[in-house]
Parts: structure tokens; C-alpha cells; sequence
């Protein structure tokens, strides 16, 4: 059985993208991240070291934001993706979902992103 536990809308600043003013001046990044876990033990026991938290996947997340510079958002989405699933065993899917609203686009658009799933 698997259950699924969620985060929506981590902001993040970043330095990621392809070119040197977004490298310099950085730029907002929107994370929605889901995670799927047998929650029966955490749910029938009321234990929370029976699950994995969100500030425990919060963190990895904004980790992996300030100690990696990506050229493109299918990394930096990957990245959070794998770093996830090795630090928490119990997690046996995992989605993010990441958003760049303000990509370096000629033209009028709400948003930009990439939905990564990987599972074990």
C-alpha cells in the first residue's frame, strides 16, 4: 500500500539557468514536491518516526537549491528528486514538480516548469 505525502510551494531563490545574469542576480523558483510511503505504521501508531516528515524533505530541498548551480530546470528537478529518495529509504515515489515564473522568455506567460517522477 502507498500513501502520499505533500509539500506545495517551497520558494526558493536560485542561481540556476543558462545565462550569466541569472547565474548573478538569481531569480524565484516555486518547488510542489510529493512523496509516496506505506503511512499504516506513522497513521496506526500516531509515531512520527514512522514517516518522513515534511521539514526533513523541506530541507533536502532547499539544499540541494544552495549548494548546486543548474543550467536547466530538468536537473535541478532530478537533483531534488534522487536526493530525496536516497536520504529516506521509506519513500517509494517521489514527484517534483518545478516551477520558473519568471524564465527569460520574450513574451507574456504565467509560468514555466518541469514535473520529474522517479520511483525505486
Amino acid at each position: 500500500m502507498s500513501d502520499r505525502v505533500y509539500l506545495r510551494g517551497i520558494e526558493l531563490h536560485g542561481r540556476h539557468g543558462l545565462y550569466p545574469e541569472e547565474a548573478s542576480l538569481g531569480q524565484r523558483f516555486v518547488v510542489d514536491i510529493d512523496w509516496w510511503l506505506d503511512a499504516h505504521p506513522a497513521a496506526a501508531q500516531d509515531d512520527y518516526g514512522e514517516t518522513v516528515g515534511y521539514q526533513e524533505v523541506f530541507e533536502t530541498v532547499t539544499k540541494i537549491n544552495t549548494e548546486h548551480r543548474f543550467h536547466i530546470i530538468e536537473a535541478f528537478a532530478e537533483a531534488i528528486a534522487m536526493a530525496v529518495l536516497a536520504r529516506f529509504p521509506r519513500i517509494e515515489k517521489v514527484r517534483v514538480e518545478l516551477h520558473k515564473p519568471n524564465a527569460p522568455i520574450a513574451g507574456v506567460f504565467r509560468d514555466v516548469g518541469v514535473e520529474i517522477i522517479r520511483s525505486r
